[in-house]
């Protein structure tokens, strides 16, 4: 049944991502504005024509959008429990994945260490799955908290 659901997320995942590029000021439809937008984490990002974003999902609960990069900016949005975190780049190792690595180190505004590190999976229209990931918390006392990953890389046709 996890499988299942696992699928169907990854299937619907570029509508999920065409929603997250979607502007604020389009009018809303149903509750949430798009049918696809995950129902809790962060909202909607926006990519203008050409950009490219890595869109990072909680692999345990699939409705939780916790991680948005933008491609070359040197930062990140990431969602830890009810924290909306910013996340400024200190490594970037790995294979070149489109516009990104896939071994990157952040670190939060209060000191902890963000090391998210991902395998490719299948090619997309405009992008590509990630098809595991795993991102690790080091806070300033050493505490280490692992949290699986899902997502996409994808970019904004110009």
């Amino acid at each position: 049944m996890m499988l299942r659901m696992a699928i169907v997320l990854l299937a619907a995942m570029p509508a999920m991502v065409m929603g997250c590029a979607s502007s604020p000021a389009e009018p809303a439809r149903g509750e949430s504005g798009l049918s696809n937008v995950p129902s809790s984490g962060l909202g909607p990002q926006k990519l203008d024509p050409g950009e490219c974003g890595l869109f990072l999902w909680s692999k345990t609960d699939t409705s939780r959008f916790i991680f948005f990069s933008k491609a070359l900016s040197g930062t990140a949005l990431f969602k830890q429990e009810d924290e909306q975190l910013t996340l400024r780049q200190t490594r970037a190792t790995g294979r070149i994945f489109g516009q990104f690595n896939t071994d990157i180190t952040y670190q939060d505004q209060n000191g902890s260490s963000i090391h998210l590190v991902y395998s490719s999976g299948d090619m997309l229209t405009n992008g590509q799955r990630i098809k595991d990931g795993l991102i690790t918390v080091t806070d300033t006392t050493g505490w280490r908290t692992k949290l699986p990953v899902l997502g996409v890389r994808a970019c904004q046709p110009e």
